[in-house]
C-alpha cells in the first residue's frame, strides 16, 4: 500500500497484485498521533513538501477502523499485522469512507493470485532459495539409521495432501496417521503425528504395534513417551466425536503427557489482550520437554499447530544446526511448510470478509518465534542469528511479498506454481545475511540446551515486535548492533594501519631508490651539488613520487580515514539528503560507510568490487 500526496487534488484508485496506489489533497489528510490505547501512538511516514506517504505492504493490513466525524476530522486507525497501528485525522467524511473501503479492498484478497509476491516475477537467480531443504542431505545429517525406511505411500499427495511426500513410517487404517521421525545426535528421537480415530471404545492393534515397535527401534531404552500437546478436556472432546487420543492400557512401555497447550481460538484472543496492554505480559508459556534417551512421539489433533510448535522447539534445544541461520531455514521447511501449516489461513493471507474466515486467523507461528526470542534471551551465546533475523521472518510469514509463506500446504505450493513466479524469503535473507549476525555467537560450545527457566515471570515481552514502532519502550540501539559495528570499525581501523604500514615500506624503499638516483646521476655527497650531466628520464608513473600503482588503496582513502564514527543512537535517518529515508524502529539496519564514518541505510551503501569495503554515494565520487 501507497499513500501519498501529489497536492493535485485528485484521486485515483487501483488494485493489482497486492499493490494499492492512492493519490489524495493534501488537505484532506493528516497524520496524527491519536492516543488510542496505552503505548499505541506511532505514524509511519513523512510530511514534506506539502506530501505525505506511507509505505505498507497490503498482506500486513490486518483491520481498518473507522470512527465518527468530530469537529477535527474523521479517525481512521490502520492495524498492521506486524503490530504497526497508523493513525490518520481526515477532514472530509467522504475522503475518509474513500480510503476506508480501498484499504479494506486491498486487505483482504479473495484470489491467491492478488498477492503482492506475484508481482516479483524475476525468479532467475533464485533457485537456491527454493531447494533451501533436501531431505536426502537431512535424513543423513541427523543419521536416520537403517531400523527407518523411506516411504512413498503419499506420492503425488494421494493419501494426505496437507503432508509432504516422503513419510518415514506406516498408515494407520482409519485416518492418514503418519509417522515422521527425526534423531537428533543419536540421543533422541522425536516422532510426530495425527490424532487416532478410535473414539472411547475402538482399538487398533497395528498402531499398538506401530507404537511398540518405535520404542524398540531405540536401543537405549524401550519406553515410549507420547505427548499429546491438547488440554485434556479437548481431547476428550474429541474422543466423543470419534478421534480422541490413545488409551494407555492397550499401549505397552509408553507414558503419556498432556501439555495443556490451548487451540488457536484461545491464542488469538490471548495476543489480543497482549497488545492491549503492552506494560503487562499475558499469561504466555511455552512446554518444551525431552528425556535423554528416550524416544517421543508428539500428535495434537490434526498435527500441523501445536505439533509444529512443541516439535520445532524440541528440535531447537536438541540439535545446534537449527540455531544456525541456514539451520533454522531448513526446520521451518521441515517442520511448518513441510507439514501442512495453514499459513494462508492462520496469517489471514486470503479470504472472504466473513467471520469463518476470521475464525481461522491466529498468531501459531508468532507465538513459536517468540519462544525462540524467549531461549536466546537465556542462551544469547548459542544462536548464530539475532532478533532482527526473527523480525524480519515475522514480518513477511505477514507480508506476502515472497512466495516462501503462501499457500496452506506443500501441495498448494505446488500447484501454484510458487518457486517460477514468486521469489523466495530465503534469499533475500541470504542476500543481507550481515544484518543477522550475532557477534556473540559461540558455535562449538553449545550442544543440549539444557537447565532453562520455564518459569512464567523468566518471561519478557519481545519489545522489539510487539512495540516495535513505539521508540519509546524501545533502546536508542541494539546491543548486537552496537558490538557488531565496534567490531566492523576495529576491522576497519586495522586495514588502515596494515595499509600506512605497508605505505612506510614502500616509501622507505622509494627513499632507497631515489638516493641511488642521486648519486648515479652525479650528486655530490660533500659540495651538496650536482654535476651538470642530464637527469635520465623516468618512465610515467602514477605514484608521482609518493603512491605507487599498484597499492590496493588510494591517497585519499589512506590521509581521510576517520577515526571516531557516527553513533547509532544520533541515526534517526539516512545522512544522504537526497535520501533522507527515516529509521523507523530501532530494528532498522543503520549501516556506517567505512571511509566517512557516517550511517546511511542499506540503499546508500555499496560493497566495492574487492568486497573489502562499504562506500557511500559521495565517497564513492571521491
Amino acid at each position: 500500500m501507497n499513500i501519498g500526496s501529489g497536492g493535485q487534488g485528485t484521486a485515483s484508485r487501483s488494485s493489482r497484485c497486492g499493490t494499492e496506489h492512492i493519490g489524495y489533497d493534501p488537505r484532506d489528510y493528516l497524520a496524527h498521533n491519536l492516543p488510542f490505547g496505552q503505548g499505541c501512538q506511532g505514524v509511519m511516514g513523512r510530511i514534506l513538501d506539502n506530501s505525505i506517504l506511507f509505505k505498507i505492504a497490503n498482506g500486513l493490513i490486518g483491520s481498518v477502523e473507522r470512527g465518527t466525524l468530530t469537529a477535527a476530522g474523521c479517525p481512521l486507525i490502520i492495524r498492521c499485522k506486524h503490530f504497526q497501528v497508523i493513525n490518520l485525522l481526515i477532514n472530509r467524511d467522504k475522503a475518509c469512507q474513500d480510503l476506508y473501503e480501498t484499504l479494506l479492498r486491498c486487505s483482504k484478497p479473495v484470489n491467491v493470485s492478488e498477492l503482492l509476491a506475484f508481482e516479483n516475477r524475476d525468479v532467475a537467480e533464485d533457485a537456491r532459495g527454493w531447494s533451501r531443504l533436501d531431505w536426502g542431505i537431512e535424513f543423513s545429517r541427523q543419521g536416520v539409521n537403517y531400523e527407518w525406511v523411506e516411504m512413498d505411500i503419499n506420492q503425488n499427495y494421494k493419501v494426505v495432501v496437507t503432508h509432504i511426500q516422503i513419510v518415514c513410517g506406516c498408515l494407520f487404517l482409519p485416518i492418514e496417521r503418519l509417522l515422521w521421525g527425526v534423531v537428533d545426535l543419536g540421543l533422541v528421537d522425536v516422532y510426530r503425528c495425527a490424532q487416532p480415530l478410535t473414539g472411547f471404545s475402538a482399538r487398533c492393534v497395528e498402531d499398538e504395534k506401530l507404537m511398540e515397535l518405535i520404542g524398540k527401534a531405540n536401543k537405549n531404552s524401550e519406553t515410549l513417551y507420547l505427548v499429546d500437546t491438547r488440554p485434556r478436556v479437548n481431547a476428550m472432546v474429541n474422543k466423543v466425536q470419534g478421534k480422541g487420543f490413545e488409551d494407555e492400557k492397550n499401549y505397552s512401555n509408553m507414558r503419556f503427557y498432556f501439555f495443556d497447550i490451548e487451540n488457536i481460538h484461545v491464542m488469538r484472543a490471548s495476543q489480543q489482550k497482549m497488545l492491549e496492554v503492552y506494560a503487562y505480559i499475558t499469561q504466555y508459556y511455552f512446554n518444551c520437554h525431552f528425556h535423554l534417551g528416550i524416544s517421543c512421539v508428539v500428535h495434537c489433533s490434526d498435527g500441523w499447530d501445536r505439533t509444529s510448535q512443541t516439535v520445532a522447539i524440541a528440535q531447537l534445544l536438541l540439535d545446534p544446526f537449527y540455531r544456525t541461520i541456514h539451520g533454522f531455514q531448513v526446520l521451518i521447511e521441515k517442520d511448518w511448510l513441510g507439514f501442512g501449516h495453514k499459513f494462508d489461513d492462520r496469517c489471514a493471507h486470503i479470504g472472504a470478509l466473513n467471520d469463518e474466515a476470521a475464525k481461522e486467523v491466529s498468531p501459531i507461528f508468532s507465538q513459536f518465534l517468540d519462544c525462540v526470542f524467549q531461549i536466546t534471551r537465556q542462551r544469547p551465546r548459542a544462536f548464530q542469528f539475532n532478533d532482527r533475523y526473527l523480525i524480519d521472518i515475522h514480518e513477511h510469514a505477514y507480508s506476502c511479498q515472497f512466495g516462501t509463506f503462501i499457500g496452506n500446504c506443500d501441495k498448494d505450493r505446488k500447484d501454484l506454481n510458487l518457486s517460477k513466479r514468486t521469489k523466495s524469503l530465503w534469499t533475500f535473507l541470504d542476500s543481507r545475511q550481515d544484518d543477522y549476525l550475532n557477534p556473540f555467537y559461540e558455535p562449538t560450545t553449545f550442544g543440549l540446551l539444557t537447565d532453562l527457566d520455564t518459569r512464567a515471570s523468566s518471561f519478557v515481552v519481545w519489545h522489539a515486535v510487539y512495540n516495535r514502532f513505539d521508540n519509546g519502550l524501545l533502546p536508542r540501539e541494539m546491543l548486537a548492533d552496537t558490538v557488531m559495528a565496534s567490531m566492523e570499525h576495529v576491522g576497519v581501523l586495522e586495514s588502515h594501519v596494515a595499509a600506512l604500514r605497508m605505505r612506510i615500506a614502500e616509501l622507505k624503499k622509494q627513499l632507497g631508490k631515489n638516493s641511488v638516483s642521486m648519486i648515479d646521476s652525479g650528486h655530490s655527497s660533500s659540495n651538496g651539488h650536482l654535476e651538470e650531466k642530464q637527469l635520465p628520464e623516468r618512465p610515467p608513473s602514477q605514484e608521482s613520487g609518493v603512491y605507487d600503482q599498484s597499492l590496493s588503496y588510494s591517497e585519499e582513502a589512506l590521509t581521510c580515514q576517520p577515526l571516531r564514527w557516527q553513533s547509532l543512537r544520533d541515526a534517526s535517518r539516512c545522512t544522504l539528503i537526497s535520501c533522507g529515508a527515516e529509521f523507523v524502529s530501532v530494528i532498522d539496519r543503520r549501516i556506517h560507510c567505512h571511509r566517512c564514518g557516517k550511517i546511511f541505510c542499506r540503499r546508500c551503501v555499496r560493497v566495492t568490487a574487492d568486497e573489502r569495503e562499504r562506500i557511500c554515494e559521495a565517497c564513492r565520487s571521491v
